[in-house]
């Protein structure tokens, strides 16, 4: 029910959450038909603010203001928005910003703190909240209001753009110099303690001025750019644009540019939104929240130091152990010391290998991409009485289908203790006898085992080679866009599963685990195992493996006998495979690419609609199926999940 007439987005943060807002601002305008949309920001962001369509009306709050003159601030900006809204969404966890949400909107959707020390008052006046994650990215959290409001979003669209006229004028600009092919190097940001330092800095300059394609360095007026211009070198095949380009000419620069290098600001965000070659030098700056996206893997960065690199983009940091600290600073002091620690030489190397390869070409390199033409097998795991469960199996494979032009790109397995089920369709089985059944399930008591041991038989008995990848599915996905690009997240170093949950330690619904695991040590293999501040529950909906990982599948399983002995929680499966795999590997989210009715009462829905669509359809030609399957909603409506809702107060 689309009934949102006017929004207002609260975003008291620094330009780059106002920019990373605007793909939750284009979502919301389209669902809700064109609403008005305003916004509430800091005043050093209206610059990036004025830039983002849909938006009629925009609204300042001023830190600099003097305390005797805060209130009066705060009372004006309350009177202009109170109670004017259908829909307020918070996106900061912020006293203030809830405030005025809570002011603001008839119904209010805000970010909160997980301690609920902090929170618990915010989740009672809201009208939905949803728990702000430092282990996210911060596109990620900006994105959860859609899934609050059940709106539906595919990718991520960055709506911003220059307009043809700027274009032009950034052109002329660039003719003027001689300019066509160029890298961007930008130095500057909001902060000092983000800076690299100036002598590091001359020697990268230095380098890139060899590189063979001109360099153009940018920035604004602030006193920081004016400061770094004033320190800039003279060299062949580098100019100097510090001051000469508004925001919008930025973005058309950008976008007529080869590639990015410089600091995390706004800028290099504006870069990779545009698939822009990338490399981002970082200091204390937490990477989960806020390196690059890239568009073309759907994720970010882990906290890998000090060099990685995927899809289109590279970061650079130092082989610190405080990295990243995500301080201002060392102790806060406004310089940080894990600037100073990052070579010029490493991310000239680094740039030098990607531009003499490239041939000046817009290829965006797959990291570590193995050789061959390997195996791309599909399994699902599925046993028990419930046809539900069968069902979902078939109803996932055709949405699967659907995207596959060549049926030989993959093989679909399913691992079933009824492979008869599947019958017809082009799925191949495996038996899952009682014998292992029982063995893997410990005689009935843990379930969630099988999944685990599952995936490694299967393994084992297709014999996969080196480069082949597996990506094992629950029953209830289903596929609205491709799921082929999962494949590719799948290398010798990175695993996939399905989203991350959050750290342990910072929700309260994993506090089984501290409550059991918290100082105590676990022998695996000779090995001491011990809950850390890392931990993270990491949902195993979707496991992407290869083969060299098979090991950690059976390091999990002796941690699952364990924990099965000292948790009670059903969850302890994916936790042992997460902190297993992350022991060796890199793990990267894949949820975009599927769809999910995991929920007891989505499944509820769900069984009636799978059991109609092969009542109606199953005698049907696979293809015909593949195509029927597409239009098929599993999704609820928001009157079915009223119905549901009463239905359970009545009932339980």
């Amino acid at each position: 029910m689309r009934k949102a007439k006017k929004i207002i987005i609260i975003i008291q943060r620094s330009n780059g959450d106002v920019f990373l807002s605007s793909s939750l601002i284009k979502s919301l305008y389209e669902y809700y038909e064109a609403p008005q949309i305003d916004l509430l920001v800091n005043d050093d962001t209206i610059s990036i603010s004025k830039l983002i369509p849909f938006i009629k009306n925009i609204y300042t709050f001023s830190y600099q203001e003097k305390l005797d003159n805060r209130w009066k601030q705060e009372k004006n900006l309350i009177l202009k928005v109170y109670k004017k809204y259908d829909l307020s969404i918070n996106l900061t966890a912020s006293d203030r910003s809830i405030f005025y949400a809570l002011m603001a909107g008839k119904k209010s959707i805000s970010a909160v703190e997980s301690d609920n020390r902090k929170s618990w008052w915010k989740k009672i006046f809201l009208t939905h909240h949803y728990y702000f994650d430092n282990t996210k990215h911060i596109l990620s959290n900006n994105l959860e209001p859609l899934n609050l409001l059940n709106i539906n979003f595919e990718d991520i669209h960055y709506p911003i753009e220059a307009s043809k006229e700027v274009t032009l004028n950034v052109k002329k600009k660039l003719k003027v110099i001689k300019v066509n092919n160029f890298l961007i190097f930008h130095p500057s940001t909001q902060y000092n303690y983000k800076i690299y330092p100036q002598n590091l800095r001359d020697i990268l300059l230095s380098a890139l001025s060899k590189l063979g394609v001109s360099i153009l360095i940018t920035g604004g007026n602030s006193a920081i750019d004016v400061d770094i211009k004033k320190q800039l070198p003279s060299l062949p095949n580098v100019f100097d644009f510090i001051g000469e380009t508004s925001l919008e000419e930025f973005f058309a620069l950008s976008k007529l540019s080869l590639g990015y290098i410089g600091m995390d600001t706004l800028n290099m965000h504006i870069a990779a939104s545009q698939n822009k070659r990338i490399f981002a030098i970082f200091g204390p700056t937490n990477l989960r929240m806020w390196s690059p996206w890239s568009n073309q893997l759907r994720l970010s960065a882990t906290q890998d130091k000090p060099i990685q690199t995927y899809g289109n983009v590279t970061i650079f940091q130092a082989d610190m152990p405080c990295v990243a600290c995500d301080k201002a600073g060392c102790d806060n002091n406004g310089h940080s010391d894990c600037l100073d620690n990052i070579s010029p030489n490493i991310i000239i190397n680094k740039i030098e290998n990607w531009y003499l390869n490239s041939k000046h070409q817009s290829e965006i390199p797959i990291l570590n991409e193995t050789k061959g033409n390997p195996r791309k097998v599909v399994l699902y795991i599925v046993y028990g009485e419930d046809q539900t469960y069968y069902d979902g199996v078939i109803f996932s494979f055709l949405t699967l289908r659907n995207w596959i032009v060549d049926s030989n790109q993959i093989e679909a397995y399913v691992l079933s203790e009824m492979p008869e089920k599947f019958s017809g369709y082009p799925i191949n089985t495996l038996l899952l006898s009682d014998k292992q059944k029982n063995e893997w399930s410990l005689n009935g008591k843990y379930n969630f085992r099988i999944k685990n041991r599952g995936l490694a038989f299967v393994m084992d008995e297709l014999k996969l080679k080196e480069s082949d990848r597996i990506l094992f599915f629950d029953t209830d996905t289903y596929f609205k866009k491709s799921p082929l690009p999962l494949f590719e997240l799948i290398q010798p170093n990175q695993a996939v599963y399905c989203i991350n949950e959050g750290l342990i330690y910072n929700r309260k619904r994993f506090s089984v685990y501290l409550d059991h695991l918290e100082g105590k040590s676990i022998d695996i293999n000779g090995q001491s195992y011990e809950l850390s501040k890392d931990s993270a529950m990491r949902s195993s909906q979707i496991i992407g493996i290869m083969p060299n990982m098979r090991e950690s599948l059976d390091w999990a399983d002796k941690l699952i006998i364990k924990l099965f002995e000292l948790v009670p929680a059903h969850t302890i499966e994916q936790f042992a495979l997460s902190e297993s795999l992350l022991r060796k590997y890199r793990m990267v989210e894949g949820k975009n690419f599927i769809s999910l009715y995991s929920t007891s009462r989505k499944k509820e829905y769900a069984k009636n609609i799978l059991s109609n669509f092969f009542k109606e359809n199953n005698l049907l030609h696979i293809d015909e199926q593949v195509r029927l399957a597409q239009n098929y909603k599993i999704k609820r409506s928001i009157f079915i999940i009223l119905k549901q809702r009463l239905q359970r107060f009545f009932y339980n």
